[in-house]
């Protein structure tokens, strides 16, 4: 599996260099970078990367606060801290608040590498125990497991189809649609709340990955998500309003209007942007579902 990496450095150079060095040497993508750390708590949380490689001296708030910060929301990934930085008390308290590596500038690349694949190496080694434990501890029903894995399979093939397979919120996305689903099972005529499932799905995440999402994190990655699909397919209508997914997805998915609204958008940015419904993109994928089984 490719590892994820989130860059925040107020030097722009220093974001490129480091970029640069990720792809050119195999070590996995970048998802995002930022060059303060005004928002860096949310974006973290929101991408969820396996490494964050961040400054310790940056504007609005220092990598420190930062570090603590996402850790008290339950954020498991590696920091490797990059800062020019000699003071040891300060590289002390962040070895203490979860860095893994302390690298100084100017960067030696071959430092740099060598360090970066050490903590690579060391997340496959715990992805592999946590596979081991999952497999000793994972106890279904046959039936029950392929009837998932075939869902499963069809929502993945909707999320390929409108680009969001490699979101960071697109396990939360499909967990609340398979949660729905059982619902729907059990109490095929009731009434839901979307907020009892985003619930369900925090309080899931701290008790198997010892995290703190909280309901309102797990909303906002399912909801940014979705916005995402969206900007896909108006992106595709606005390309070709005759494409096949564009016809088959901006209706069953989405408020055409909205749709219509994202591709007004991307032809002027003073517009407003296309808005999305989530009851509404959930039941479309659960109607396929449901339409599929039927043939």
């Amino acid at each position: 599996m490719s590892n994820t990496f989130f860059i925040i450095d107020d030097d722009i150079n220093i974001r490129k260099m480091l970029s640069n060095l990720i792809s050119k040497n195999d070590l996995g993508r970048v998802v995002a970078e930022l060059n303060s750390g005004e928002h860096a708590v949310e974006e973290i949380l929101f991408y969820n990367p396996d490494i964050v490689l961040i400054d310790l001296l940056l504007p609005f708030k220092d990598g420190v606060q930062i570090i603590e910060a996402v850790k008290k929301e339950g954020f498991h990934g590696k920091f490797i801290m990059i800062s020019q930085v000699e003071d040891q008390h300060m590289i002390a308290r962040a070895y203490e608040n979860g860095i893994v590596f302390f690298i100084s500038k100017p960067i030696n690349m071959i430092e740099a590498i060598n360090v970066i694949q050490g903590v690579c190496h060391n997340i496959e080694l715990e992805r592999s125990v946590q596979l081991i434990k999952s497999a000793v501890l994972g106890i279904a029903r046959e039936g029950q497991v392929q009837n998932k894995i075939s869902a499963n399979d069809t929502i993945t093939h909707i999320f390929t189809d409108i680009g969001i397979v490699g979101e960071s919120g697109s396990n939360d996305l499909m967990k609340l649609i398979n949660k729905i689903l059982d619902f729907k099972k059990q109490s095929p005529f009731s009434p839901y709340q979307l907020q009892d499932f985003y619930h369900q799905i925090a309080v899931e995440e701290k008790r198997l990955e010892n995290s703190r999402a909280n309901t309102k994190t797990i909303e906002q990655r399912i909801r940014r998500t979705i916005l995402k699909a969206l900007e896909n397919i108006a992106a595709l209508g606005h390309d070709d309003y005759y494409n096949s997914k564009f016809v088959e997805y901006s209706t069953s998915l989405f408020d055409f209007k909205q749709v219509k609204q994202e591709m007004r958008y991307m032809e002027n940015s003073l517009e407003e942007r296309g808005k999305i419904n989530i009851r509404k993109f959930v039941e479309g994928i659960i109607n396929k579902l449901n339409t599929q089984k039927k043939d």
